[in-house]
């Protein structure tokens, strides 16, 4: 089992309740939010500049694709777990199929093993990192 711990999370979900209750589950796990992000630009800001380690993405905010995101992201090395009602369908499109997803609604269990799936090898580095 990783230990997220101090893992900083790019959270993006337009849902209310569904954010708050996902905030909740990371705190518990001890990881450090940023966010949650409920625009597809402030997301693609944050995606450009914020010290990350991780990232869950609603797939649909506001009816916009987060695939730009995805795409920023994959181009710093982050780590990318989708969360949504798309989860295990082929409505994702090719280059991001492979990458783990969670479907909502989804509880704590479930998430931790997408997280394990999807940032274990981050957890891994940043574990083995020199402290500063």
């Amino acid at each position: 089992m990783n230990d997220f711990s101090g893992l900083r999370v790019l959270v993006v979900e337009d849902e209310l309740l569904v954010a708050l209750a996902l905030e909740d589950i990371l705190n518990d796990m001890g990881c450090e939010i940023v966010g949650p992000f409920s625009h597809l630009e402030e997301a693609e800001a944050q995606a450009r500049s914020a010290e990350l380690d991780a990232a869950i993405l609603d797939v649909n905010v506001r009816g916009r694709l987060i695939y730009p995101v995805a795409e920023i992201l994959g181009e710093r090395g982050v780590p990318v777990l989708f969360c949504s009602g798309y989860a295990d369908t082929p409505v994702l499109p090719a280059p991001f199929r492979s990458l783990p997803q969670v479907a909502k609604p989804y509880d704590e269990a479930a998430l931790r093993r997408a997280m394990e799936s999807a940032f274990g090898e981050a957890c891994r580095t940043r574990d083995a990192s020199p402290a500063s």
